[in-house]
């Protein structure tokens, strides 16, 4: 276990008025750089706040690396000085470490290094476990995790199992994703509704956007007039906005199948909004599929307060959205234009399928391609889960797998979860919410790589670089 004391960092103030740096012509350049200070964050143990005092406005980073391992060398986010002052904040940082560090201006590195040692982690920060590293185990790379407790933790580890960064939530985090395109990350937190309801464990209560700073430039909770009722998938879309799963109500006379007049059936869809949380689009699926055209579903038990058990929504390079539901094991792809359900995957889809195709619990839509779609089949009834791949010919209206990659039952989750294509498509990645594994594997499924943990986390995503 980790200590619960700190050490926390002194602050370090170092004048450096004779340094300056130069352009790529050599020519000195006029900015110098007077004054570096670089202080703990009393809040974050893995975050380190650096004041660079300069003779003119600039651009500034910093260059930082372990003191013994300088191939690990990492350059944070540059930042625009106001006036004479830039402050800019050095993250992924190994826990008890030296380090050194140096002034980019304009992108150029001044003269000077300047050290600084790690404070140690807290308590209550997940924990990570390399049990597996096999030869062509994935080298360098982070995991994104987090935890479902109160209070919640996002993080990244390295491929060493060591957290380089975290973030502790006032509430559990329910789901997250990060986008280093922008450098932000967004999360559903909380529960709601109270743990005799029926969709408790299903309900978030609050969407934040947040960057690598900690920076928060969205923490908005669900309301009856704001998406009341967020759900499993958060990500940001191409164009920067924000989709996430959501539960929508409709009433419907069900005598016919013995289950009483005007009740309230809890249908699926998603909500868009963009990152300062203005609602763009809602959609539902009762256009299109509704209790009296289920095929029967609506009379399983549960159904009426969690229909089809929508977990992930995502989007193509062409714009439309694909879906996976849970009670049905059906994969549905909705056209962004129109809203219309364009086919559905599964036992009782509208598409030709064999029957070895089928999902045992299917979760975490990732389109590799239009109408080419990698998911998780969790495989509750088959005893172990495997990555999927579906191809959809639309216009013949039938399917195929074109790859399906089986994990140990050991590592399997019978439900949650989701799977990647890493490596340039060489190499899968498997978030395994139950299995308390993130597993990597060859495209045969033999094992390189096994990272555990003991928290709940409803998914893990990899990044090669950030």
């Amino acid at each position: 276990m980790r200590p619960t004391k700190i050490l926390y960092l002194a602050s370090l103030t170092l004048l450096l008025s004779a340094f300056g740096c130069k352009e790529s012509n050599d020519e000195p350049e006029s900015i110098r750089v007077k004054q570096v200070t670089i202080t703990n964050n009393p809040n974050n143990a893995l975050r380190y706040p650096v004041t660079v005092d300069v003779s003119d406005e600039c651009e500034v980073s910093v260059t930082y690396w372990p003191v013994n391992r300088p191939d690990r060398e990492r350059t944070s986010r540059a930042v625009r000085s106001k006036g004479m002052t830039a402050q800019v904040t050095i993250n992924f940082v190994n826990e008890d470490t030296d380090y050194l560090f140096a002034v980019n201006i304009n992108g150029k590195r001044c003269k000077g290094e300047y050290d600084f040692h790690t404070s140690s982690i807290p308590s209550g920060v997940p924990e990570y476990n390399v049990s597996v590293d096999n030869p062509g185990a994935p080298e360098t790379g982070y995991l994104l995790q987090w935890s479902a407790d109160e209070p919640g933790y996002a993080t990244f580890c390295d491929m060493d199992g060591k957290v380089v960064w975290y973030e502790k939530f006032e509430k559990a985090v329910r789901n997250a994703y990060y986008d280093p395109g922008i450098d932000r990350m967004c999360l559903l937190l909380g529960f709601q509704k109270g743990e005799g309801s029926y969709n408790f464990q299903r309900l978030c209560n609050k969407i934040v956007v947040i960057d690598l700073d900690g920076n928060r430039y969205l923490d908005k909770p669900a309301s009856d007039d704001y998406i009341p009722f967020p759900h499993h998938e958060i990500r940001f879309l191409p164009d920067g906005n924000i989709i996430m799963n959501s539960n929508h109500i409709r009433n419907y006379d069900l005598t016919q199948f013995d289950l009483g007049d005007n009740v309230p059936v809890w249908g699926d869809g998603f909500s868009i909004i963009s990152q300062d949380g203005t609602l763009i689009r809602e959609w539902d699926h009762f256009d299109e599929y509704d209790p009296y055209n289920s095929d029967g579903v609506i009379t399983e038990k549960g159904a009426v307060n969690d229909f089809v058990h929508a977990n992930s929504a995502n989007i193509d390079s062409e714009g439309n959205y694909y879906l996976t539901l849970n009670r049905i094991n059906e994969l549905w792809k909705v056209d962004a234009a129109t809203g219309k359900i364009l086919y559905r995957v599964g036992p009782k889809g509208n598409v030709r399928l064999d029957e070895s195709g089928f999902a045992s619990g299917l979760h975490a839509a990732v389109p590799l391609a239009p109408d080419k779609v990698l998911c998780y089949d969790n495989g509750s009834k088959r005893g172990y889960s495997r990555a999927i791949i579906y191809e959809i010919d639309p216009a013949a209206m039938t399917a195929k797998v074109t790859l399906s990659v089986p994990i140990p039952n050991e590592y399997s989750s019978t439900n949650r979860s989701n799977v990647q294509l890493i490596k340039d498509g060489k190499m899968l990645m498997f978030g395994n919410t139950m299995g308390y594994s993130n597993v990597f594997t060859d495209l045969e499924g033999k094992i390189l790589k096994v990272i555990t943990r003991i928290e709940i986390s409803f998914r893990s995503y990899y990044f090669e670089d950030i």
